[in-house]
């Protein structure tokens, strides 16, 4: 049960679309074969078949659990869950049926104390159950002209934020929502750039009648602001697929400190999101990060679409309309936030039938079209242009392990992309998705295959080919302090890189460093020429 996460995975690995009900069978058969001795009251020793079974499929989920270690911590968490629910339902029935018969019940003074404290301790409950609390705190994510400031609450509560003497709420057809514990509060960008300050307030009700309501508890807390501040130019900090791991992704998105003017999280945050505290995850990070202080831009990964609450998804972060691909102008940085869906085809045996990503990626075509009409980007006030995209535009290669493959998903909507971007003029663009540290630069050969140097990797494997694009584009980040694909990824939540960009709007140039969670710069070498750098500085 608590690898239900990985079985369609593994079915779809051994193509055998029926694997998981011979395991469930087999698990049930030998639960059957266990209990029967006591439904037939024979005193026979039928134990070796249970056990035969049970060491039998201990094997074989051992094995499964190797095919998914990625998700050990979903797993792990998921196998706490059970048997803590394992170990509740059998404390209570212990309570029901053997309990009563033992000698300690039979004292009073222990029956007296028992209750006394299963009383308390529903108190405690009840009263913590009706008393609101901030449980992931606020961030502030950059949209369009908006701000939208998410933060959630232990219970269902309203969400409002106060900026001098406005009030913005969460609300719902013209009503506060208090039947929600995720608050995600729209507000004006200017008015939040000149006040410097804001403050959340949450209101749970005991009771919201038709005529009348009864206010509960009320939790406040204030945070200062710091909109992007160009006097010293700009400083951009980019993370992406850190997969849960908060505190090396925490740690290492506070390179710039207090000098940090962006946040931006490029998609994989999360590995899939099968609870809300999946979701939270990012909160968790972005707060970490920023203390709800600078703007964030979020970028959706592949594997944020996936999951049961993956449709909740854009409630939690920056989105418009339900979908996870906008513009946004922070202070004179103009930028195009995009989102390329899946990363195998639709009808891919890992969707079962619910993926339509072809047809979302067609409205970001018109999206970009729409863009370029409006030109909203030559604004006098625009002094940095920047494409945000969790999979890579400007990198065109394979949807398979084999990148020689001649195989290219995508092919031709990010040649598209890539034809319209280059009418806007981009300064840079940012990815993740490949855990590898990699750079597509102008002057770099376009349309041609890309192999690997021999001081980067094996010379005989490709990574596609660049598009036409006349703009750089760098991806990021790698869960490992080092650079170099021959040293395997961490697994246990240690170790991230990724990336500080310095833009020195005096000189018209840009600085991008790759840097891991002890806050050290990580030394590059250019996968498809063997230099050896440690940062790049590129003009604007």
């Amino acid at each position: 049960m608590s690898m239900q996460s990985i079985w369609s995975g593994i079915e779809g690995m051994f193509g055998v679309s029926w694997l998981q009900y011979v395991i469930l069978g087999l698990i049930l058969g030998a639960t059957v074969v266990l209990f029967m001795p006591m439904v037939i009251k024979t005193k026979k020793n039928w134990v070796w078949i249970p056990g035969g079974l049970s060491i039998a499929l201990g094997i074989a989920i051992l094995y499964m659990l190797y095919l998914g270690i990625g998700s050990f911590h979903y797993i792990f968490r998921s196998f706490i869950e059970y048997v803590m629910i394992l170990a509740g339902t059998t404390f209570v029935l212990y309570l029901f049926f053997y309990f009563p018969k033992t000698k300690l019940w039979a004292d009073s003074v222990f029956r007296i104390v028992l209750i006394s404290v299963m009383i308390l301790i529903l108190g405690a409950v009840s009263f913590f159950s009706g008393f609101v609390l901030i449980s992931t705190h606020p961030t502030v994510f950059a949209v369009e002209d908006e701000y939208q400031i998410v933060w959630t609450t232990s219970i269902d509560a309203t969400g409002l934020v106060k900026i001098g003497n406005d009030t913005y709420v969460d609300t719902y057809s013209g009503s506060a929502d208090s039947f929600t514990t995720v608050h995600k509060v729209v507000v004006p960008m200017s008015v939040l750039d000149q006040a410097g300050e804001y403050e959340i307030i949450s209101t749970n009700y005991l009771y919201r009648g038709p005529y009348s309501g009864l206010e509960g508890h009320t939790v406040t807390e204030t945070y200062e602001f710091r909109p992007v501040d160009l006097s010293d130019g700009i400083q951009i900090y980019t993370i992406a697929d850190a997969h849960e791991y908060v505190g090396a992704a925490s740690k290492t998105g506070t390179y710039f400190g207090d000098s940090l003017d962006l946040l931006v999280m490029a998609g994989d945050i999360a590995s899939f999101l099968e609870k809300e505290s999946d979701i939270k995850i990012i909160h968790r990070i972005a707060y970490n990060i920023t203390g709800g202080t600078r703007p964030v831009v979020y970028a959706r990964g592949n594997h944020e679409t996936k999951g049961e609450w993956a449709d909740e998804l854009y409630k939690y972060v920056g989105s418009v309309n339900e979908s996870f691909y906008f513009t946004f102008n922070l202070s004179g940085i103009f930028g195009i936030v995009l989102d390329l869906g899946e990363d195998h085809p639709d009808d891919w045996w890992e969707y079962y039938d619910t993926a339509y990503f072809t047809e979302y990626r067609d409205m970001q075509t018109e999206f970009l079209n729409d863009v370029i009409a409006k030109d909203a980007y030559s604004d006098p006030g625009v002094v940095f242009k920047l494409v945000i995209c969790h999979m890579p535009i400007t990198n065109v290669y394979s949807d398979t392990s084999d990148f020689g493959s001649g195989i290219y998903f995508l092919e031709t909507i990010k040649n598209l992309w890539t034809d319209l971007l280059n009418t806007i003029d981009i300064d840079l663009s940012l990815s993740g998705h490949t855990h590898q540290l990699m750079q597509f630069l102008p002057g770099m050969p376009v349309n041609e295959t890309l192999y690997y140097d021999e001081a980067y990797y094996d010379t005989t494997k490709s990574h596609g080919y660049m598009t036409d694009a006349d703009f750089p584009a760098f991806t990021v980040s790698r869960r490992s302090d080092v650079q170099t694909p021959y040293v395997k990824e961490n697994l246990f939540g240690q170790k991230l890189i990724g990336m500080a960009t310095t833009i020195d709007l005096a000189n018209s140039e840009m600085h991008m460093l790759y840097t891991d969670s002890n806050l050290q710069v990580v030394d590059i070498v250019v996968p498809f020429t063997g230099e050896s750098v440690t940062g790049f500085d590129l003009p604007l």
